[in-house]
């Protein structure tokens, strides 16, 4: 009964077409999230939503335009999470640097790290393009933050598959100690391969 009074309360308010666009771009977010790139549609950002398919229709006319907001909206919160994040005192250089972002991206936007997770292991002539185009960008983004700079993008490379995999650690849950150890791991290789 409490669920249903909710849901009559969630329909019954208004929102600016603004608002009500973030909160259809959230929904859907936690749906790519939940379901997958390839599986989630109009009609699960609605239930979500707690709106009818045809409003989710009004703002993102076709499947491929829901997609490509959220595959956007991936790349804003990807575009800020280097710049926002500080170095941590308990890592060190640019490799700790990327390694406090990405566990900052886990941590404050898990949806996303999972949209990025599935993207990166989607397959389909759909979305691949679109995600070689991203790690390219990301690559790009790392490789320009490393110090000392590198010749190759390798240690990029080397970076955003340890990031996914750490994504992926955080993700199940694992034990802080055992992320802790994965990143020194990471910290050591990168200063030892400097010498």
């Amino acid at each position: 009964m409490v669920a249903q009074e909710l849901k009559a309360k969630l329909r019954q308010k208004r929102l600016s077409p603004e608002d009500r666009r973030e909160q259809l771009l959230a929904c859907a977010m936690m749906c790519y999230a939940d379901l997958g790139v390839m599986r989630a549609g109009h009609g699960d950002v609605a239930k979500r939503a707690n709106v009818s398919t045809a409003t989710v229709f009004n703002y993102f006319p076709t499947r491929q335009a829901l997609t490509q907001a959220v595959f956007q909206e991936v790349y804003n919160v990807f575009d800020k999470m280097f710049d926002i994040f500080p170095i941590r005192p308990k890592y060190r250089g640019s490799v700790g640097f990327m390694s406090a972002a990405f566990e900052f991206l886990v941590s404050e936007h898990p949806d996303v790290a999972k949209v990025i997770l599935n993207w990166s292991a989607t397959f389909s002539d759909e979305v691949r393009p679109a995600f070689l185009k991203f790690q390219s960008w990301v690559l790009s983004g790392i490789h320009t933050r490393l110090d000392p700079p590198r010749e190759n993008m390798s240690d990029a490379r080397i970076i955003m598959a340890s990031a996914f995999q750490y994504s992926r650690m955080k993700l199940d849950d694992m034990d802080q100690e055992i992320l802790d150890r994965f990143v020194e791991r990471l910290l050591t290789f990168f200063e030892e391969s400097e010498n």
